[in-house]
């Protein structure tokens, strides 16, 4: 199958966010003694993945999501914080992060030319945007869609129905949604019938979530979608 048209996610797909997050939290100013060990930043991404996973099953909204994440976090170690001030210093030095995964740039050179790249990803505009500018990555792309403006978050068929119409693709079939997360981006694509690609970098169990194509780097992906 060949296709045309490449749905890219962001996070932990193109972009190293686990490595972004850990450099931004070690460089937070805190109004007490803490220290972000290897284990801590562990915590922090346990604590992310279960509540952007409340967010695509609807229990989360991602204004909360922002706004809580730090006492969640913190709650862990019995100290309370200023969750909302912690966020907004975070988010600072956090977007100044742009990490990117293994071969990122590269396939996108490879790609661009021949397909039609999109973002689409359940991040934010302020945070994506300023990444990919600094990544130097935007250009890559032909439209850009973030479930804040979408007005739905993956994995709802909601949210690709209007990116495909919005595309005007007449055949979905030259689609291909590329993502990390089986429950936000598989499901997504298994949802509304679209083909998709697990990025799978640390070979992990797939559950009852299949994807059509699995990948454990990302320069596998130009064989797929070459072919």
């Amino acid at each position: 199958m060949s296709y045309s048209t490449l749905l890219f996610d962001l996070d932990q797909t193109l972009l190293d966010t686990d490595k972004n997050a850990e450099m931004a939290l070690k460089k937070l100013t805190l109004p007490f003694s803490f220290e972000f060990t290897n284990q801590r930043v562990m915590m922090w991404h346990h604590t992310q993945q279960e509540m952007w996973k409340e967010l695509e099953l609807g229990k989360l909204s991602r204004q909360k999501l922002m706004a809580t994440r730090f006492k969640r976090f913190f709650d862990h170690y019995q100290i309370n914080v200023n969750s909302v001030a912690l966020e907004q210093q975070f988010e600072q030095k956090f977007f100044a992060e742009h990490e990117l995964m293994p071969f990122a740039r590269e396939i996108l050179k490879e790609l661009n030319p021949q397909n039609n790249l999109v973002v689409i990803s359940n991040g934010t505009r302020q945070k994506q945007e300023r990444i990919l500018n600094d990544a130097k990555i935007v250009n890559f792309f032909d439209d850009i869609f973030l479930a804040e403006e979408v007005g739905y978050s993956k994995p709802d068929p909601k949210f690709f129905q209007i990116v495909t119409q919005k595309l005007d693709i007449a055949d979905s079939s030259k689609m291909i949604v590329i993502g990390d997360s089986l429950t936000a981006d598989i499901k997504g694509a298994n949802n509304y019938n679209l083909d998709s690609i697990w990025f799978n970098p640390h070979h992990l169990m797939s559950s009852t979530i299949k994807p059509t194509y699995e990948v454990d780097q990302l320069s596998k992906i130009l064989n797929i979608v070459e072919n």
